[in-house]
């Protein structure tokens, strides 16, 4: 009998691993299946992770101060957690936030969360940003904050491998697996237990279970009696090849990560449904070596695509397949985007968001010995240790960090309205 068995084996499930075993005397096991060696529509895999990558952005500055809390928080330990597990992950490079005109909404409250959550920031007007950043076409008015301390990226994959690393050597069991079907059952001496069978029909008991499954948690019997209020957006980056050996590439090496929000420059070919909007909102990263040994800048639109996936059919062949058709559109957005640089190669790759209408993950408790750690809204992965942390801990003790608890409580649709 476990004490605690976490379901799905991600960047906040990993995490939520670490954090339970440091509790003394819990047995804990972690659930979820690796990364597949490739993805095709001819395999039978149908669940994914949203950690198939070299680097997120991380930064301790947001628009939002639940976010920003969160990230700082687990920021502080990202350098702990690879001295311990000897598996680097995190590359502090700093992060831009930027927009147009001092009036830029956006910016606006980039500043105000800074100011909350005394994060410090260097201002940059247009002149400065042009000539800090000379190879970025951006609005001639643009305004901009750079974060150059606690900020830059992480490698999802190598996070994912400390968590686990240290997990394991603290006495976590890990099973490579698929949970199938979570319920609820008497113990023969009376009390109440949590039943967990996975695809392959091997089955534990655990006194209580923590849902850590993202877009993929309706996808199988975890929680059937209930539908959570969420949708599935599917997400598009595109990975341009950096060649160092050029000039112009050789100033690459110095780019922070960076985010924009606002009216797009007159030259930016956006993405065709976003021609109608007004103010467009994308993210760049600097050169990062992928596992072919070559080095991409990568980049996407932040903008929500107009399409939301429902089914695990759907979500499987988006994972496999994403859409050409929008890939090239995003890679000739992108080129549009820097002053005399040209890439040697493209390609682009695929992801799933699960958005919560409250915008903040939920973390809850579906019955005392069911509780979830789902919904990164895009914003998790920087922020998942501390997530995973106040989840481990409401589950085995109770509620004990400083954010409102309401701010993560979970929706749900009821059934009967369906």
């Amino acid at each position: 009998m476990y004490d605690l068995c976490i379901i799905g084996a991600g960047m906040i499930g990993s995490s939520a691993a670490r954090h339970a075993t440091l509790f003394s005397n819990n047995k804990v096991c972690l659930i979820g299946p690796s990364e597949p060696k490739e993805r095709s529509k001819g395999n039978n895999r149908d669940i994914y992770g949203a950690y198939y990558d070299e680097a997120r952005i991380t930064r301790s500055c947001s628009s939002d101060v639940i976010w920003a809390k969160l990230a700082q928080k687990s920021i502080r330990r990202y350098k702990d957690i690879e001295n311990k597990s000897g598996i680097k992950f995190y590359n502090e490079v700093g992060n831009i936030m930027a927009g147009a005109g001092s009036n830029s909404s956006f910016l606006k409250s980039v500043r105000s969360a800074a100011i909350q959550s005394n994060v410090e920031t260097e201002s940059f007007d247009a002149e400065m940003f042009r000539k800090t950043f000379p190879y970025l076409k951006v609005p001639d008015n643009v305004q901009a904050e750079l974060e150059t301390t606690n900020a830059g990226f992480i490698n999802p994959r190598k996070l994912v491998e400390a968590e686990q690393t240290l997990a394991s050597q603290q006495g976590c069991t890990l099973i490579d697996d698929v949970v199938h079907k979570v319920e609820r059952i008497v113990c023969s001496d009376g009390t109440y237990a949590m039943k967990v069978v996975t695809d392959s029909g091997i089955c534990i008991n655990a006194r209580k279970v923590l849902l850590a499954t993202g877009a993929f948690t309706s996808f199988r019997q975890l929680v059937p009696y209930l539908k959570f209020d969420f949708q599935i957006i599917p997400t598009l980056v595109v990975l341009a090849e950096v060649d160092f050996s050029t000039d112009a590439m050789k100033q690459l090496r110095s780019m922070p990560c960076f985010i924009y929000e606002g009216p797009p420059h007159k030259d930016w070919k956006i993405m065709d449904y976003d021609k109608g909007r007004q103010e467009t909102s994308l993210f760049m990263m600097p050169p990062v070596k992928y596992p072919d040994d070559k080095y991409y800048i990568k980049a996407g639109i932040l903008d929500p695509f107009p399409v939301k996936l429902i089914s695990k059919e759907e979500v499987k062949q988006w994972y496999d397949e994403g859409n050409k058709v929008m890939g090239e559109h995003l890679m000739e957005a992108v080129q549009s985007m820097f002053n005399g640089i040209q890439f040697k190669s493209w390609r682009f790759d695929t992801c799933c968001i699960m958005q919560t209408p409250t915008g903040h993950p939920y973390i809850d408790k579906v019955q005392d010995q069911l509780g979830i750690a789902i919904g990164g809204n895009g914003r998790a992965a920087k922020s998942c240790d501390e997530i995973a942390r106040i989840a481990v801990s409401m589950m085995l003790y109770g509620w004990t960090s400083d954010l409102p608890q309401q701010a993560f409580t979970m929706r749900t649709i009821h059934m009967s309205k369906l």
